[in-house]
């Protein structure tokens, strides 16, 4: 579909150094189906990394199956759940399944499935997880063989060292978090067991290690904290929130009523930065998969607005990089996914941007009423790659040209997709498929 001419206002307000209340006072119209779009400041370095926020590997074309693991090929399995990418590093993956009184784990080779262990390693109530090398660290509590904590490699675990009741385990640059049975009690270790540094919540902790090195834990209580690796303190801490990364930092959205504010923060070395580069109020983030967040407004101002109005932002810096809002912009169904934007406009039809410097891309017919499993609204986003965005529900994939505004590929599912390193990953019942990338 050819685009629109772009509108002489457009490369004007790109020239205007203005701060962000200034800006969001300029409209431009006709863009792409009479939405206007602003872009201010600039666009940010490029600190993106491979495979995150939603980035795919390639998935232009309808992909064939790569490999796929079921419970006839994993030994052991038993009912009670499915096969899950446990870890990933490099080239190969740590696979957790259903067996004994809780799950097992095998490593295997990303691109042919193939299984690099002879046998898998029972962890029972415990786990597994890669340190930043790829040394996989197993907590084993009622599983295969004696409790304790193991180092693995391909000839079988290790001698083991004190299991100090260890129910989770994430690597940690070369050392292990781990979290005891109870959840109360966060410690890292090194691969010996030697404790660096512990900590005590009030309520059960979960834990998670993002690829840039920020170390998210969160409570059952509602709390969210980013911890300093190296010592365990927080370096950020909150309730009624939610904490979202990205490749350049993290935002965070909170909800307390009458509070309602988004915080952006930098990271440089796995450390988020302190005090925040910008606090947005009344706006909170729509949710996706995406290279940088987009805010949109909240409470009594976003119900009375008569339109959509959204700003992208870099959380490493402190202005917007761009905004849009038009009469012909929703305020609902705004899709981050991967490096792109898919805005729904109120006759339904969808304009798509990319997100590092607000380009127009291309627009797609309104969905038709007999085809819900082609409607964005009813999907989520998986990722993007290149002009692809691909999208599930839990009953069918489809990838979308954002250049054409047509449908590229669809493919029929029982279950879930995900991405995994890139890759595009469906679970369904007791099997687990790989799509092979173009």
């Amino acid at each position: 579909m050819a685009m629109p001419a772009r509108s002489p206002m457009s490369d004007l307000a790109r020239r205007l150094p203005f701060g962000i209340g200034t800006v969001t006072m300029v409209l431009v119209a006709a863009m792409i189906a009479t939405v206007g779009v602003v872009l201010a400041i600039g666009t940010p370095e490029n600190q993106q990394q491979e495979y995150v926020a939603g980035q795919l590997r390639g998935y232009e074309r309808e992909p064939d199956d790569a490999w796929t693991h079921s419970d006839e090929t994993l030994p052991d399995y038993q009912t009670g759940g499915g096969i899950e990418v446990a870890d990933t590093h490099a080239d190969q993956w740590l696979l957790s399944y259903p067996s004994g009184l809780g799950r097992a784990y095998q490593l295997v080779d990303k691109r042919s499935g193939a299984t690099i262990w002879g046998e898998p390693v029972v962890a029972g109530l415990g786990d597994c997880a890669f340190d930043e090398f790829g040394q996989v660290g197993c907590a084993v509590k009622v599983g295969g063989i004696s409790d304790g904590f193991y180092l693995v490699d391909d000839d079988g675990p290790g001698s083991p060292t004190p299991l100090d009741d260890t129910k989770q385990v994430i690597g940690l640059g070369t050392n292990y978090l781990r979290i005891d049975q109870a959840g109360y009690q966060v410690t890292l270790r090194t691969p010996n067991g030697r404790e660096l540094w512990s900590r005590t919540f009030a309520a059960a902790a979960t834990a998670d290690v993002r690829p840039d090195g920020v170390l998210l834990v969160t409570t059952a209580d509602g709390g969210h904290f980013v911890l300093d690796p190296d010592t365990g303190a927080d370096r950020l801490s909150c309730t009624q929130c939610t904490i979202t990364t990205y490749p350049s930092g993290i935002a965070v959205q909170y909800n307390e009523f009458g509070q309602e504010r988004v915080e952006t923060h930098a990271v440089e070395g796995g450390v988020v930065r302190t005090p925040p580069t910008t606090v947005a109020e009344g706006l909170r983030i729509v949710p996706g998969p995406s290279v940088l967040p987009v805010l949109t407004g909240t409470g009594d101002g976003q119900v009375q607005a008569t339109q959509g109005r959204y700003e992208i932002r870099d959380p490493a810096r402190s202005e917007a990089l761009w905004q849009i809002t038009d009469p012909e912009l929703s305020k609902a169904n705004t899709k981050p996914c991967g490096t792109e934007v898919a805005f729904a406009l109120k006759d339904r039809s969808r304009v798509f941007y990319t997100l590092v410097d607000g380009e127009p891309v291309g627009r797609m017919e309104p969905p038709s009423f007999d085809a819900p499993a082609e409607n964005l609204d009813n999907l989520n986003c998986i990722g993007s790659a290149g002009t692809e965005l691909v999208f599930a529900n839990p009953d069918q994939v489809t990838a979308v040209d954002t250049e054409s505004g047509e449908i590229a590929w669809t493919r029929p599912i029982i279950g879930s997709a995900e991405a995994v390193d890139g890759y595009v990953v469906l679970r369904q019942g007791t099997t687990l498929t790989v799509l092979r990338p173009n």
